[in-house]
């Protein structure tokens, strides 16, 4: 999910033939013009395991395991975009509230990037700096990138990893943005001179400065703990980028080139990247779960997305997608079948998989109060109860916030921009309280694989890793992946 935020326009000019799909997807999380010659895909090949809202039973089928000290490892977590570059009140407040609410993991970013600080390089959003800080900048001089180590820049990312680190929470670091939020793609397209969003994966001189970046990361020394991110084990991994795809409704769009070749090649190459720099974190491609061989919305191709492709990637260690029904343009009740279809698409390629971003909007009266959430807890319930039942390994919300330190905030709270927050005050919290206190022991997905596995078999460590999934007769275990092979 796009972030939206008071220092940011939510809605790019865009053409008229989009103006329908940003009605039903003004959060950036847009349908867009279908990719031609897609042929009947997992939409038409299997019926969801009930009616769409009727009784959900457990799958007796073994799924792949995330891994965690020697433990099968089913979690909930959450999302939020500001805590790299807001107060560390404000950050002390999310993750511990995180803590407080069971949760295990959150997914932040790890990028935040502007134009040149003389101006002669633009912004593509807005001022390019968020509160004061920025990590990526345009250097005229060297004609490339710079970082931000300091004060104003990366440390705030280290402190965010090391108050993770004290309350024993993992990290999901997003490496880039399809979107203009924080720059992102656009702003290297951009900072090279290019005119099309889908040479961000293209171009040699932008493939190299993302690479660039990672290793930059991969090779930071904490400056509060000193710990190197590529040995610190509170990072759950890294994601190559937020909701990656070929098009993003911007200044840059190139629909004819849009297919889904790109994406596949550029996550083939630079997972392998990271797997040669960092032996330690998994890496995931973020994507949203998109399908491309089917007919129907999201089932389609449309974005230049192959979810089962990406998938059989060799270095992506997990699968990743989202859920959106209400600014996808679907019935909360197309939610059933789109949470089996990847958790079967997972288990036929033997990795696990995580619905990692997932939202109802709810509005707020001027008191912050939501007059009537039913339908939210309705759908948290049901989408809880679906991922933990059928196999699926987690799933994180969008999105947790808490206190603004800045004193005009209404009510004391972080505003609720894109009507998809929580607050630990609101009804809803309590859905994932349940289920995050029941995950780890009563999904599915770690229940059958503690039946199906020796006790003792998983090797221990503090790194999450992926394992295939079991056979039933116990004669052999998929290997754990990382480290490296």
């Amino acid at each position: 999910m796009p972030p939206l935020h008071d220092e940011v326009a939510i809605v790019p000019a865009v053409p008229i033939a989009l103006v329908a799909a940003l009605v039903l997807g003004a959060t950036g999380c847009l349908r867009q013009t279908a990719v031609q010659g897609a042929a009947a895909g997992p939409e038409a090949r299997r019926p969801p395991p009930e009616d769409a809202e009727g009784p959900i039973h457990e799958t007796d089928q073994p799924s792949a395991s995330f891994v965690l000290e020697g433990e099968p490892f089913c979690f909930a977590g959450t999302n939020n975009y500001y805590l790299i570059y807001k107060s560390h009140k404000m950050v002390d407040d999310v993750l511990e509230t995180t803590k407080d609410l069971g949760l295990k993991v959150i997914r932040i970013w790890a990028y935040l990037d502007r134009g040149s600080l003389d101006g002669s390089v633009r912004n593509v959003d807005g001022a390019g700096e968020k509160a004061g800080v920025y990590f990526q900048y345009w250097d005229p001089a060297s004609k490339r990138p710079a970082y931000n180590d300091g004060a104003t820049g990366l440390e705030h990312l280290d402190y965010v990893l090391d108050k993770a680190k004290t309350l024993d929470l993992k990290v999901m670091l997003v490496l880039t943005n399809n979107w203009k939020e924080f720059g992102g793609m656009d702003q290297y397209v951009v900072w090279y001179g290019l005119k099309e969003h889908h040479q961000f994966y293209t171009d040699s001189a932008v493939v190299r400065a993302y690479e660039d970046w990672i290793d930059h990361l991969v090779h930071r020394k904490n400056s509060l703990n000193g710990s190197l991110y590529r040995d610190d084990p509170t990072i759950f991994g890294w994601e190559l980028a937020n909701e990656p795809r070929c098009i993003n409704a911007g200044d840059f769009d190139h629909a004819s080139a849009c297919n889904s070749r790109i994406l596949v090649q550029w996550a083939d190459e630079r997972s392998a990247f990271i797997r040669s720099i960092d032996p330690n974190h998994m890496v995931s491609m973020g994507d949203e779960g998109f399908f491309a061989n089917g007919t129907s919305p999201h089932y389609d191709g449309a974005d230049g997305v192959d979810h089962a492709a990406l998938l059989a990637l060799k270095h992506l260690d997990f699968g990743t997608y989202h859920l959106y029904p209400g600014t996808w343009g679907h019935p909360t009740s197309w939610a059933s079948k789109w949470i089996e279809d990847h958790i079967e698409a997972a288990r036929s390629a033997g990795k696990p998989t995580l619905l990692e971003e997932y939202g109802i909007e709810a509005r707020r009266s001027s008191s912050g109060a939501i007059a009537d959430d039913a339908a939210r807890r309705s759908a948290y319930a049901r989408w809880h109860a679906l991922v933990g039942k059928r196999g699926g390994n987690g799933a994180l919300f969008w999105m947790l916030a808490g206190l603004d330190d800045d004193t005009d905030a209404q009510h004391g709270m972080y505003p609720d921009y894109d009507h998809f927050t929580l607050y630990a005050t609101d009804a809803a919290v309590e859905l994932v309280k349940t289920f995050a206190s029941t995950m780890n022991t009563e999904g599915q997905a770690c229940k059958l694989y503690r039946k199906l596995i020796p006790a003792g078999t998983l090797p221990k460590s503090p790194f999450v890793t992926a394992s295939g999934p079991p056979n039933r007769d116990q004669s052999r275990i998929v290997g754990l992946r990382p480290p490296l092979t």
